[in-house]
């Protein structure tokens, strides 16, 4: 069997090659019938056994010597403030009896495994975060379209007004040149004319004012105008913005699904450490 061993002395001199040899951070105790006569502590995994330290009835090591047979536990942190894993094995000579026994310690990752249950939920707490602001971005995208048109519409209005006020400044030409021409008329008639004059000059008075006053809306409607043209340009610009928010978010969050299932991988890869 490969727990025969020639002796115990002979096992403890290969201790020193076996921990070198293996990829693992290993803590190593050999012990007699009665007390432990070897320990070789790992760099992060050290139980403070001293030689000469009597074997407890209760564990492991002195449990796998009773019953001749190899025992393994998982240790919690509870005792020694990390977890690991304890394979306690039986040694025997060549006439099968059992003189000692070795006691193996490996560490367990638990602090690997807190890590990425931390990034996990880290990342879960993100990505939730990050589809608000995605869903966010969609909506003012959404929104700066509706005023975007809106802006557009207004433009229109705003060119249909100056169609209006062309035709009212042709009117009001029209009724000046009518008051002009009552003016004549009135001339020509005398003194009968008089009253008919005031009538006319009235006319084209009214006609001059709206003319006026049409060349004020027109200034107006030009400035509104412009700065409907400024709002709209603005507003696409924001529009594009919203839309490649909304775009780089969803690619974050893809991202982060990426590296949250990596996380989860991890984790399994931890639990089996």
């Amino acid at each position: 069997m490969i727990n025969h061993i020639d002796s115990l002395e002979s096992l403890i001199a290969i201790i020193p090659i076996l921990k070198v040899s293996v990829p693992a951070d290993l803590s190593i105790a050999i012990c007699d019938v009665e007390k432990f006569i070897a320990y070789f502590p790992g760099e992060t995994i050290n139980l403070n056994i001293k030689i000469g330290q009597a074997l407890n009835p209760e564990e492991p090591l002195a449990l796998a010597l009773v019953q001749n047979k190899r025992l393994q536990a998982e240790v919690p942190a509870d005792f020694y403030g990390y977890e690991f894993t304890g394979t306690a094995v039986p040694l025997h000579d060549k006439n099968n009896k059992v003189i000692g026994g070795i006691a193996i310690q490996m560490r367990r990752q638990s602090e690997l495994r807190a890590i990425a249950d931390q990034i996990s939920t880290s990342l879960s707490q993100a990505n939730e975060r990050i589809m608000n602001v995605a869903n966010a971005s969609a909506s003012l995208a959404d929104f700066t379209q509706k005023l975007l048109l809106q802006s557009h519409q207004a433009g229109e209005d705003v060119k249909n007004t100056g169609e209006v006020l062309s035709i009212i400044k042709r009117v009001a030409d029209q009724t000046n040149l009518l008051g002009l021409n009552a003016a004549i008329e009135a001339a020509r008639a005398g003194e009968k004319g008089k009253g008919f004059e005031v009538v006319a000059s009235e006319i084209r008075k009214f006609s001059k004012e709206t003319v006026t006053s049409t060349q004020k809306i027109r200034e107006t409607l030009v400035q509104i105008q412009e700065i409907t043209e400024q709002i709209g340009s603005s507003i696409e610009q924001i529009a594009a913005i919203g839309q490649e928010q909304a775009a780089s978010t969803q690619q974050i969050s893809t991202f982060i699904e990426e590296i949250q299932d990596m996380s989860n991988k991890l984790n399994q890869f931890a639990k089996k450490l």
